[in-house]
């Protein structure tokens, strides 16, 4: 019995050893092969190191994505057609070590200036001039964000619907559990998203406690405007700014020459989302 045990463990042990001799033969071939040793060559050409997130106290400032080659899968492409092709190179993103994307305790204060982006970000407590706000941003063509109450939510639909369809993002203005919690479902319901930020105008503890258990980011504004925001726009803004407006008569009045403002600057606008994302 023993003699069949130690046969059969023979056995496997040279089997084992066969699947293992083959695939770092395979190997060897595979990394003598003059296509992976070109790909492996220029892949050093195309990498973009990562940059992490800026920490500073209790904010953050989002970092960048880098990119890599994919040797192993550009190999496998470039093998179909039987010679190397940089136009078939396979990348791969590279994200930040500290990234904004796991960190829920800190405050995001702008977003990162290579992008030369900016966001417009309309604080709603009540839905005073909605329409002259939609249609001034559909005539300019520019997507903005909409920090609105669970009492919008719930009880003005059609505000919320039009908001939504036009485009733009809709996200929270509470710093209530609750709230968050119920203006999340109601917002799912309506748009098939959860906000994925809050909004505070100063480090407030209890909002990004409620915000982080929420997994939502919180967000201090970079510039909060007053009746007169196109000064303090042209007055403030860097590439990364995050813009808070009221919808007021003074921002209906002039948001058309702050978009002008803001485009002949070379700024782009950009939702949240994609300002803030690494």
């Amino acid at each position: 019995m023993m003699k069949k045990f130690f046969s059969f463990m023979g056995a496997l042990a040279l089997i084992c050893f066969s699947f293992y001799y083959t695939d770092s033969a395979v190997e060897i071939v595979k990394r003598n092969d003059p296509i992976m040793k070109e790909i492996t060559e220029v892949a050093k050409d195309y990498e973009e190191s990562s940059q992490d997130a800026i920490l500073i106290n209790n904010n953050i400032i989002p970092g960048v994505s880098g990119v890599k080659v994919d040797i192993d899968r550009s190999y496998e492409k470039m093998k179909q057609y039987g010679s190397f092709d940089a136009g078939l190179l396979v990348f791969e993103e590279v994200t930040p070590t500290i990234s904004t994307s796991n960190t829920y305790d800190k405050f995001i204060i702008k977003g990162n200036s290579s992008k030369q982006g900016i966001s417009l970000i309309f604080k709603m407590n009540n839905t005073s001039y909605i329409d002259e706000i939609l249609n001034i941003l559909k005539e300019k063509d520019v997507k903005a964000n909409f920090m609105i109450t669970e009492d919008i939510l719930s009880g003005d639909i059609d505000v919320v619907e039009k908001i939504y369809l036009n485009g733009h993002s809709i996200e929270l203005l509470s710093s209530d559990y609750a709230n968050i919690k119920k203006a999340n479902k109601i917002l799912k319901s309506l748009t098939g998203n959860k906000a994925k930020y809050c909004y505070s105008e100063e480090e407030d503890k209890d909002i990004i406690e409620v915000c982080e258990k929420n997994k939502m980011h919180s967000i201090i504004p970079t510039i909060i405007t007053s009746n007169f925001p196109y000064n303090d726009i042209k007055n403030n803004v860097t590439s990364g700014s995050m813009i808070s407006l009221t919808n007021n008569i003074g921002t209906v009045r002039e948001l058309s020459s702050i978009i002008n403002y803001l485009n002949q600057k070379g700024y782009k606008i950009l939702l949240l989302e994609d300002l803030l994302d690494e």
